[in-house]
């Protein structure tokens, strides 16, 4: 093989332009969470910021193609799919960026930064934790339910195995999210197994309603779809299909 010769100004320039980058970064970081006061620190974690989007995305390329891998947390196999590729920002730092974002969770925030899209082209995206935490209380008060009572909270049934959620039975007033990424109300729902998570069709029916040239491939979840589409990722979801152009849940696979 012949190696290819880079000129030297040229690896110069790359460095120059680089560590530029760097330099902004840490810049503008430090103008947003050292210039605020304590309760703007605050708000500022719990803001969806474009900035950290696009920085965290260029850190991740470059690290792709200086190591060939990405910059990800271990996790189980098993692990939910947009929760699985979690940006691990300790192997970025401080080469590739100087501090972690200040509305991820690893400082305070209410974002996970997770990858979507790792085989092909690797996206970032955020996972709100306030969604997963809504999911969290609901599931626990279905396993309680369900433990003194030996039957799932059901306020009706939606096909396909999956149920909404009556609120009454389980004692809490509010079983819905508001949505990241359309910001519309979305109601929680279970499975025959009794596992909840959010139901995303009104969000997918919307991204689609919205966006004509949208194409969802045959055989393709339309979940990934919202993943490309917004900053964000359907967190705590199920799968679906679309089924004459609108989105339904796929039956449960029973192991």
């Amino acid at each position: 093989m012949v190696a290819t010769h880079v000129p030297l100004h040229r690896k110069i320039k790359r460095m120059w332009q680089h560590a530029a980058f760097i330099g902004i970064v840490a810049v503008v970081s430090s103008l947003l969470a050292g210039c605020l006061y304590p309760e703007e620190r605050l708000a500022q974690n719990q803001v969806p910021s474009t900035f950290y989007l696009e920085a965290t995305q260029k850190a991740i390329d470059q690290y792709h193609t200086d190591t060939g891998v990405l910059p990800i947390v271990t996790k189980p196999l098993d692990t939910p799919i947009f929760e699985k590729y979690e940006v691990d920002f300790r192997m970025l730092m401080p080469k590739y960026v100087p501090d972690v974002p200040a509305n991820a969770f690893e400082k305070g925030g209410v974002y996970k930064y997770v990858l979507v899209d790792v085989e092909t082209k690797p996206l970032v995206r955020l996972a709100n934790l306030a969604a997963v935490s809504k999911v969290a209380d609901v599931q626990t008060a279905v396993n309680r339910y369900v433990s003194h009572y030996g039957k799932l909270p059901v306020e009706k049934e939606i096909g396909n195995g999956y149920f909404t959620i009556s609120g009454k039975a389980i004692g809490m007033q509010d079983v819905q999210v508001n949505s990241s990424i359309t910001n519309q109300w979305l109601p929680l729902i279970m499975n025959e197994r009794g596992e909840v998570g959010i139901d995303y069709a009104a969000d997918i029916a919307t991204t689609l309603r919205n966006n004509p040239k949208l194409q969802v491939p045959p055989q393709t979840d339309p979940r990934y779809v919202l993943a490309r589409e917004s900053m964000f990722v359907p967190i705590k979801s199920f799968p679906y299909e679309l089924v004459n152009g609108e989105p339904r849940l796929l039956p449960l696979i029973i192991d």
